[in-house]
C-alpha cells in the first residue's frame, strides 16, 4: 500500500512539474503572436485538460464516509467573452462538460465495509474577469470562478460479501488565477491554477476534504 502511494506521489509531482513547464512556454510563444485588437472578444470553445479535486460521499449509519484524490479531467468549455475600456478589461461566461477519471474507493473502518464510487463525468458553468496585458493586449491574466457538479454511482460492500448502492452528487465551486495567449491567428493556448471551496455544515464525515490544488491547460478557438 506504501509502495503504491509513493507511486501516485511521484506520479502527480511529475505532472507538475511538466504542467509548469508547458506553462512557461505559452508565455514564449505568445510573445511572438500577431495581435488584432480585440482578439478574446466573442464567442469561442475550449478543450482543458489536467489534475483536479475529486471526492464523492457514502451515507452510511449518519456518517458521510468520503473518499478523495486528484485525477485527471478533459473538459470542453464554450463561452462567450466580452472587452471593456480600450480592451483591457475582458469579461466571461462559460459552461464545462467533462470527462474524469473519478473512480474512489474508501473503507468504512466502523462497520468494515469497502465503498466504491463510480464517475466519469462533470458538470459546470463560471464566470471569468481578466485584464488584457502588454503593448498589443496579447497576454489574458485572469480569475475564475465555476460552479461544478459531480455524480457518484456508489456500492458499499460488507465483510460477509454482501452489498447495496447508493448515489450521491456532489457540487461545489472552483475558483483560480490563469493565464492565455493567442499562438497562430484565432488559437490560444492557456494554463491554469485552482481550488475548490466546499461546505458539508453540520454532517458528520470521516475526513476533512484537502484543499488539493489544480492545474489545467488548454487550447481555446476564438471565433
Amino acid at each position: 500500500m506504501q509502495h503504491k502511494t509513493i507511486k501516485i506521489s511521484i506520479f502527480f509531482s511529475t505532472q507538475l512539474y511538466l504542467l509548469l513547464f508547458l506553462f512557461s512556454l505559452t508565455i514564449s510563444f505568445g510573445q511572438q503572436s500577431e495581435l488584432s485588437n480585440g482578439h478574446f472578444d466573442g464567442p469561442y470553445i475550449g478543450l482543458t485538460f489536467g489534475s483536479q479535486n475529486i471526492f464523492g460521499g457514502a451515507f452510511i449509519d449518519d456518517l458521510d464516509v468520503l473518499g478523495q484524490k486528484s485525477g485527471l479531467v478533459v473538459e470542453l468549455s464554450p463561452g462567450y467573452r466580452k472587452q471593456f475600456l480600450n480592451d483591457r478589461l475582458v469579461v466571461g461566461v462559460a459552461f464545462q462538460f467533462g470527462l474524469s477519471d473519478g473512480d474512489l474507493t474508501q473503507t468504512d473502518t466502523r462497520n468494515q465495509m469497502m465503498v466504491d464510487y463510480k464517475n466519469n463525468s462533470q458538470f459546470g458553468y463560471g464566470i471569468q474577469l481578466g485584464v488584457a496585458l502588454g503593448q498589443k493586449k496579447g497576454f489574458l491574466l485572469y480569475a475564475f470562478g465555476n460552479d461544478t457538479k459531480r455524480n457518484f454511482d456508489i456500492t458499499v460492500t460488507a465483510i460477509n460479501g454482501l452489498s447495496f448502492t447508493q448515489k450521491d452528487g456532489q457540487r461545489f465551486g472552483r475558483y483560480g488565477l490563469g493565464l492565455e495567449v493567442p499562438v497562430y491567428k484565432k488559437i490560444n493556448i492557456n494554463a491554469n491554477v485552482g481550488r475548490v471551496s466546499v461546505d458539508y455544515g453540520d454532517l458528520e464525515t470521516n475526513i476533512d476534504v484537502d484543499d488539493k490544488t489544480d492545474f489545467n491547460l488548454g487550447i481555446t478557438y476564438q471565433f
